[in-house]
């Protein structure tokens, strides 16, 4: 069984054998991008019964992710494009954003000192810090001129 969310240019398919669960969207490098895919996921997180904290807390990474690789990727504005694929069974989440944008690593950023009053701390880097906490594992490489992030999440 296949559905299709053309008007969001994403593809979702289910196995029915496995309940294997498979979300696809191209994006533009535009903020603009950023709400139909926050839709996408929630709909297709409803539908593999993730809950609501696990759809937050997957929407959370993909928008701190893919805001850092429109604002650092991108810098001199031109257009590029950034690939999301989100798989799923009852087990595990298993998210891949690739993008053509400049090389940039967001887990070479540092943790913030969280110690610090928030007047003291530096901008930047908080996202990344929710990103290590909401995910088990995170990869980052860059391949034949494209970024290449992985990330998952075990589900209990």
């Amino acid at each position: 069984m296949s559905n299709s969310m053309n008007k969001r240019d994403a593809s979702y398919s289910i196995d029915e054998s496995t309940d294997y669960r498979r979300l696809s969207q191209h994006l533009p490098n535009t903020l603009e991008a950023l709400p139909a895919l926050a839709e996408a996921v929630e709909i297709f997180g409803d539908e593999a019964g993730w809950g609501d904290a696990i759809v937050m807390q997957i929407n959370l990474v993909l928008e701190e992710l893919i805001v850092n690789v429109i604002n650092y990727g991108y810098p001199d504005g031109r257009n590029g494009g950034i690939d999301v694929l989100v798989e799923t069974d009852a087990e595990e989440i298993n998210i891949r954003i690739t993008d053509d944008g400049n090389a940039f690593d967001p887990f070479a950023v540092a943790a913030p000192d969280l110690s610090l009053d928030i007047i003291d701390r530096p901008i930047g880097g908080l996202g990344i810090h929710l990103v290590r906490n909401y995910m088990d594992t995170y990869t980052y490489h860059y391949v034949d001129k494209h970024n290449d992030v992985e990330l998952s999440k075990r589900l209990s």
